[in-house]
């Protein structure tokens, strides 16, 4: 048996009680632009994949996909109306374990982004506090990190670029009214 061979990202996938109301959200917090709608679908073999197979025939779902212009990112809104699951988010602090913890996008001014999302009435900042800022990583020193490519790991300037790369990064952090994490990172190249 082999390993999967991947060919691309597919998409987040982000439960919704009402898909139609989260266009407008994710149009107005992020800019995502909607692409399809199933209204009340019902598809066996989808419901099976989800692992309701018990459930398949009387499975029903509305499934909104987004574009998340200047990134391949896709983001699925999914109702499930049959069978239905829990109403209400869970909001995990960031070293808080289970699932992903929170999806990273480049931005190109991060203090405008910052100003923009902090103004929103339906977002929780990471920290909740006034003074909650755009934060900055701090120096990185290549003896902080190791490269598991040999020819960076062995060669003290590639590792000073790498280092470089990460130090002074800015950043901030937020959560949805769905729950989900997002970290907006000023664009300036890899992570």
């Amino acid at each position: 048996m082999r390993k999967a061979s991947f060919t691309g990202f597919s998409h987040i996938c982000i439960p919704v009680e009402d898909v139609s109301e989260a266009f407008a959200y994710y149009e107005r917090i992020l800019g995502a632009v909607p692409r399809e709608h199933l209204s009340h679908w019902r598809n066996r073999g989808f419901f099976r994949g989800m692992g309701f197979a018990e459930q398949a025939d009387e499975s029903e779902a509305s499934v909104g996909v987004m574009d998340l212009p200047g990134t391949p990112l896709i983001i699925v809104l999914m109702r499930f109306h049959d069978p239905e699951g829990r109403k209400t988010p869970v909001f995990f602090k960031p070293n808080d374990m289970s699932g992903i913890r929170y999806a990273a996008l480049e931005v190109e001014n991060i203090e405008e982004a910052f100003a923009y999302i902090r103004q929103q009435p339906d977002i929780m900042m990471a920290d909740p506090a006034k003074e909650y800022k755009v934060s900055r990583i701090d120096t990185t020193r290549p003896a902080d990190l190791i490269c598991f490519d040999w020819k960076t790991e062995g060669n003290f300037d590639r590792k000073q670029e790498v280092a470089d790369r990460i130090s002074g990064k800015r950043f901030f952090h937020f959560i949805d009214r769905y729950g989900v994490q997002w970290a907006f990172l000023e664009r300036s190249g890899e992570l």
